[in-house]
């Protein structure tokens, strides 16, 4: 997979986020882990860094 393309990028981050999310749910708040927060949040970062990678392409590209 090519490391300039939207999708690794965006996969990239939002593994990241969710690792980031369970990590501090669970050790800074000693609670159970959201799993479905932090799916979802995963996604929405996931669709945002994607967007943001191609309106970056798409302005940079000119």
């Amino acid at each position: 997979m090519d490391k300039k393309s939207p999708f690794f990028t965006a996969s990239a981050a939002s593994v990241m986020y969710f690792i980031i999310f369970i990590m501090l749910k669970y050790l800074l708040q000693m609670r159970e882990i959201d799993w479905p927060g932090a799916l979802q949040g995963a996604i929405v970062f996931w669709i945002v860094i994607f967007v943001v990678h191609q309106l970056l392409k798409r302005r940079f590209s000119d």
